[in-house]
């Protein structure tokens, strides 16, 4: 008979962290991160060189609702993980199971429950909320409903396939993500090119894409006999969910502001003189290339936390000492990695948009008159770029502190870079800069948030034993 406090004998994230054996976690969350950069930006690309700019604009203006269901997921998937692979730590698998289970229960039933509602008002929530006018509001309603449909999906997916890294697997993990990236993309070839679906085709093929995970890991989930967590009858525990929530506070401050600090943009730029339609399509641009380039080290980061968490809740005190040392000399490779890429890139990488945006006609010959966004783009994505520096220390202490279940501070080092210094100087730097304000502000960001993460790091390393 199985001992349900019983670790597997193919469970492994108790082993010494050697450099090695970081990598063979890290690197598929690190492939999953950057081709979950890639999916989204496949929409772009097909809306920019088969329907154009305009397309890309309503794309651009309802990814962040996309966004902000991947924030909602975020939450319960890194803060239940935290929680659930702590217990793993202390030979808890049963309670880790049953907790595992809730949580994925929750994370259903909220999904369904906010998407009904969100579908209720959904024009309201397009012209009101996310900036869309009527140049592009049609469109926009096109892409948005195939998504609401598939919300719960979506969330579903990306909640698991966390849990997938934290039960050892983040092999399968990454299989699963690939496979929806490649599925997205040949359906966005049927629908585009060969049926003509417009929006709603690009957001079909990107919901079905998204529902590949969750088919994949309801299966692994409900079947494997590998690993220490499995779906078992689970027990209702408010106090569960409740840390979960505070303790994902973090990742959702992160990855909400995504949206919001898109949909900032979005009225910035709709209102500024000589740009409107062209300045959403050049940050959609610039934004999901920088969210590719910064896979490296957010990958880096969420892969490392089930081995800390693991750690942690087994009282490996060596071991966590050897990952922070670790972790801060690759995250810090990889965000020179970053950096570099991104500035010799720039330009190529935008050529693969169409970035030219018919603006009017000449007055005397009736030719139309189109504006190239290319300069534009690849100005604004090397400006963001000079943030990776310090992007790679802040992301990695938000997760490191999540690792150790400390909401309260991976979510303060959150809320201050996002909803103050990112917001508060979108709201000012435009005024005195124009367009470069606009980019200028999440580098700028980032400095203001490196010496918090620095502050936090040095203060709380003899409570979590990773500094002597």
């Amino acid at each position: 008979m199985e001992n349900k406090n019983t670790h597997p004998k193919d469970f492994t994230l108790g082993k010494k962290p050697t450099v090695k054996f970081v990598l063979t976690f890290t690197i598929p969350t690190i492939i999953q991160f950057a081709l979950f950069g890639v999916f989204n930006m496949v929409d772009q690309i097909f809306a920019s060189r088969v329907m154009g700019v305009e397309a890309l604009a309503s794309v651009s203006l309802v990814l962040p609702f996309l966004m902000s269901l991947i924030a909602f997921s975020s939450m319960l998937a890194m803060g239940g993980c935290a929680l659930v692979t702590k217990k793993l730590g202390e030979k808890k698998m049963q309670e880790a199971r049953q907790n595992f289970t809730l949580l994925t229960i929750v994370t259903t039933v909220s999904t369904i429950v906010i998407s009904l509602i969100t579908w209720s008002s959904r024009e309201r929530v397009l012209t009101e909320l996310l900036g869309a006018n009527e140049q592009i509001v049609d469109d926009a309603l096109l892409y948005m409903e195939p998504l609401l449909i598939a919300g719960t999906f979506i969330v579903l997916g990306l909640f698991l396939v966390q849990y997938m890294i934290a039960n050892g697997r983040p092999g399968l993990s990454m299989i699963s993500m690939v496979s929806s990236a490649v599925l997205s993309t040949v359906l966005n070839v049927i629908f585009i090119l060969v049926f003509d679906m417009g929006t709603q085709g690009l957001a079909m093929a990107t919901a079905i894409g998204y529902s590949l995970p969750t088919i994949i890991s309801l299966f692994y989930f409900t079947f494997t006999k590998k690993g220490a967590l499995r779906f078992v009858m689970p027990k209702w525990d408010i106090r569960v969910i409740g840390r979960t929530l505070a303790n994902g506070t973090s990742e959702f401050i992160s990855m909400m502001m995504i949206p919001i600090t898109k949909i900032i943009m979005n009225n910035i730029l709709i209102d500024m003189d000589g740009i409107g339609a062209m300045g959403i399509a050049s940050a959609g641009i610039a934004m999901g290339l920088m969210n590719i380039f910064a896979s490296l080290f957010i990958g880096f980061s969420v892969g490392l936390a089930p081995i800390v968490t693991y750690n942690y809740g087994n009282r490996y005190k060596a071991n966590i000492r050897t990952l922070f040392k670790k972790g801060l000399v690759i995250v810090g490779i990889l965000s020179l990695i970053a950096l570099t890429a991104s500035m010799i890139l720039a330009s190529p990488l935008v050529r693969i948009f169409e970035t030219e945006l018919m603006i009017g006609f000449d007055f005397l010959t009736g030719v139309p008159i189109f504006y190239d966004i290319h300069a534009m783009t690849a100005r604004g994505l090397r400006i963001i770029s000079l943030g990776f520096l310090l992007m790679g220390m802040n992301v990695f202490a938000t997760q490191w502190f999540t690792a150790f279940n400390d909401g309260l501070v991976s979510g303060f080092i959150s809320l201050m870079q996002t909803a103050v210094f990112t917001v508060s100087l979108l709201l000012i730097l435009p005024r005195f800069l124009d367009l470069d304000g606009v980019w200028m502000a999440l580098p700028i960001a980032e400095v203001l948030t490196v010496s918090l993460s620095i502050f936090f790091l040095c203060k709380m390393g003899k409570k979590y034993h990773y500094l002597n």
